[in-house]
Order: structure tokens, then C-alpha cells, then sequence
């Protein structure tokens, strides 16, 4: 738990969980590859693909020899979670306070967000010869530099019977103040990052900044909650504890008879419509670059596929101890009863039971309880990356995730036991 606990931490962004994934699997020897080159792959190989945001591992059996067709055992989840985007030229000064224009990005629990310290992480463009290969740096602030004030209840004697916020007025967190409106007009942001680089050991002017991808994230760290510890609060865990779970099976599992694959796709969040979401082509480019790599043309690799089966591993909700009634009336999904199966008529997250039944009996063989969730029928839920996924790749499919509370807020709530449930039901699929 503590090591998933130090994920979330440090994972503060989309392209943080990618640096972090990369350090944990390049710990567990694996090594680098590049999409632009061939795959040059080895029996008993481990081996990522990294976009920055997004990332794709896998591992090959020991003995190709001994396996006809080494079909794919997956496991999808997402690296990106609800929060605000800063915008460009993001400085607003008004009434000698300095605000950061944002977005939001994703569904995020607006209130949830206010009061907090919260701090920026992201990528940053420089200026370059090639202006088609500008330089690029990661950051992060790693300390608390802005907040979302409340109005106090004095303004707004009716905060407390619910309040509409607006994205543009309410959300915009304020970083600093000053006594000279027109003084850091348009640059004030743009020197805080260059000085935070020079920090970090590179010397950087302002105006080498072209732009700039930056979230907002709460500095409060996961903690244990509970007389007896047995809750986990922590911003993040939609989807990171996911997709920590399936990194720590990926290395622990020993395929023998497939290529065991993490795909960690960045954007689920904002539709997956993305050249690193599960809405691209890409992991199937991957995918096919494995076949290729072990001696498949592409006709063999469509019979792969078919023969293949994904885990699409999202978060599922717990039923709430205030609000049961908003839960479906028969399956009442708990924390800490295991990992929960998704289904939807809709098809919003994979339904078909000759696909989720195997992952059921995954969680059988390995000892572990397993839950099924369905929305109220009269009642429209999330999605997910599987029905995205199923898009592009024709395997079998099946939509789970570890049931938590306060699903989207700043900081969400699971069963410590749940996280151990998920990890042994991977590490079986993985090893079956």
C-alpha cells in the first residue's frame, strides 16, 4: 500500500505517472523502445514504448518456440484525471490580485477543488532552431502556489442549500498579488516557470517559452483513513490506482503462453479523442509492430487479435452511505468486496457475459471476491476506455475497476483490501 501511496504522490499529472511508470519498469528490466524503429525483440523480453503522456509495456513468454500464437493478455487504464487547465496568457490582475485563467479539463467536482492549496505540473515548449522540434521540459512546482478562495457565507447566505459555480468566474485560482496592475501583465506565469527550471538546473529565459501544458493539482498527500486504517484518501486513485495495480502484475507476472501488455492511454477523461488516447490507432500499432517483430504478416495478426482479450481497468463506484438510493437496488457494490465488473445495456461499458465471465472466474481462481455494477435504470453513467478500445481492436473485452466514494473530487475514498484484490486478479490473468 505504501508503495501505490508514493505512486500517487508523485504522479501528479499525466506526464509524471508516465515518468514514474518508466522508473518502475526500467527498475524491473525493462527496456526502451521507439516506435520509428523496428522491434528487434528477444524470448523472455520485457519492453515499453513511452509518447510522453501515454505508454504501452509488455513482456514476452521465455519460449517462443513452444507457442503457436502468442495472443495478447491486456490491461488498459488512463494516466489523466479531472482537474483545471491553465490557458495561455493566463495572467489576470484585477483588484491587486493575480489569477491564472483555466479550464476545466475532464468532470471534476468543482467544490471540491475550492480552498485548497493546489499547485501546477505539466510540459513546457521552448523556442528552438528547428521549428519543427521544439525543446521540450517537464515541471512541477512541487509546493502549494495557488488557491480557489471561497465566498465567505456572509455574501452568499445561501452557499450551504447548494451553489451553481461558473467555470470562468468561480474556478480561476489566484497565485500572487501586487500593487502594479500593468507591471506583470502577460508574463508574470511565464517567469515563474522559467525561474522554476533554472531550479531545476537548466537556465532558462521567459521568452524562450512559446507554451505551455499545465494542470492544477492538490498538494495533500494519500493517506490512511479509518480506526483501523482501512480506507485510502487520496487525489487520483480515478485512475492511477488502476493503473499502478496493473503495472505491479505486469512485473511480478511470468507469462508462458502470451505477450502480457499495459496500456497506459492518456485523455480518457475528455473522450480519448486523442493521438495518445485509446480513440487512436496507435496501440494497435504497437500491437501489430510486436507481431511483426515475432515473425506474423498482417492477416496472422488479425487472428491474434481475435484471440486476445482486454482488461479495461477504470474505477467503479461504491455504493454511498448517504445515498443508497442512487445506487442500482440489487447490485450494491461495496468497499472492500472486491474488484466490480461494469455493464451497460448501453454499451457504455463492455456487456457481453461470454467476456466478463472469464475475468470472473480470473477472480475466482485467484481467491479474490468480485462485484458486478450496473447504473439505476433510470440513470445515465460514465464510460470508460473499453467501448473506445473495442473501436479499433476486434478482441474480447471486459470493463472492472476497484469500487470507490467521491468519484471526480479532488480527493476519493477506497478500501485499502481492494487495491490487494485487484493486484492478485491481474497477476492471474497475466500468469493463466
Amino acid at each position: 500500500m505504501k508503495d501505490l501511496m508514493n505512486f500517487l504522490d508523485r504522479s501528479t499529472v499525466c506526464f509524471y505517472t508516465v515518468k514514474n511508470l518508466e522508473t518502475l519498469l526500467k527498475e524491473n528490466g525493462f527496456e526502451e523502445l521507439s516506435l520509428r524503429e523496428p522491434f528487434h525483440l528477444e524470448e523472455g523480453g520485457k519492453y515499453y514504448v513511452s509518447l510522453g503522456a501515454s505508454l504501452y509495456a509488455f513482456v514476452l513468454p521465455a519460449s517462443l518456440s513452444t507457442v503457436k500464437a502468442p495472443y495478447f493478455r491486456m490491461i488498459g487504464a488512463h494516466t489523466d484525471s479531472p482537474c483545471l487547465r491553465i490557458k495561455p496568457d493566463a495572467e489576470i490582475v484585477q483588484n491587486g490580485y493575480v489569477k491564472l485563467n483555466a479550464e476545466i479539463y475532464g468532470g471534476p467536482i468543482y467544490s471540491t477543488w475550492l480552498d485548497r492549496p493546489l499547485s501546477l505540473a505539466g510540459r513546457v515548449t521552448l523556442k528552438s532552431d528547428n521549428v519543427f522540434e521544439p525543446r521540450v521540459r517537464y515541471i512541477d512546482f512541487k509546493r502549494p502556489v495557488l488557491t480557489i478562495p471561497n465566498l465567505a457565507i456572509h455574501m452568499n447566505r445561501d452557499v450551504n442549500n447548494g451553489v451553481a459555480l461558473n467555470a470562468q468566474v468561480d474556478m480561476l485560482p489566484v497565485c500572487s498579488m501586487t500593487s502594479d496592475d500593468s507591471a506583470i501583465e502577460g508574463h508574470y506565469l511565464k517567469s515563474q516557470i522559467a525561474e522554476q527550471l533554472s531550479v531545476s538546473g537548466e537556465t532558462v529565459a521567459a521568452d524562450e517559452i512559446l507554451d505551455y501544458d499545465l494542470f492544477t493539482y492538490p498538494t495533500e498527500k494519500a493517506e490512511l483513513v479509518g480506526f483501523n486504517e482501512e480506507f485510502l484518501s487520496s487525489p487520483r486513485l480515478d485512475d492511477l490506482s488502476m493503473l499502478y495495480s496493473a503495472a505491479r502484475a505486469l512485473v511480478n507476472a511470468v507469462p508462458s503462453t502470451g505477450v502480457n501488455v499495459l496500456a497506459a492511454f492518456n485523455h480518457e477523461e475528455i473522450g480519448s479523442r486523442s493521438r495518445t488516447g485509446a480513440g487512436s490507432d496507435m496501440f494497435l500499432y504497437v500491437l501489430e509492430k510486436i507481431a511483426a517483430s515475432l515473425g506474423h504478416d498482417h492477416e496472422e495478426f488479425i487472428s491474434l487479435l481475435l484471440d486476445s482479450f482486454l482488461i479495461s481497468a477504470d474505477v467503479a463506484h461504491a455504493i454511498h452511505p448517504a445515498h443508497p438510493e442512487k445506487h442500482d437496488p440489487v447490485l450494491k457494490t461495496k468497499l472492500g468486496g472486491g474488484p466490480v465488473i461494469k455493464l451497460s445495456a448501453g454499451q457504455r461499458y463492455i456487456t457481453e457475459s461470454e467476456d466478463y465471465s472469464v475475468y470472473e472466474q480470473i477472480c475466482r481462481k485467484a481467491g479474490v471476491p468480485v462485484q458486478k455494477f450496473t447504473n439505476r435504470s433510470d440513470a445515465v453513467g460514465g464510460s470508460t476506455i473499453g467501448p473506445i478500445t473495442a473501436g479499433h481492436l476486434p478482441c474480447r473485452i471486459v470493463d472492472m475497476g476497484i469500487p470507490i466514494l467521491a468519484m471526480h473530487s479532488a480527493r476519493e475514498l477506497m478500501a485499502v483490501r481492494d487495491f490487494d484484490y485487484t493486484v492478485k486478479s491481474f497477476e492471474t490473468f497475466y500468469n493463466e
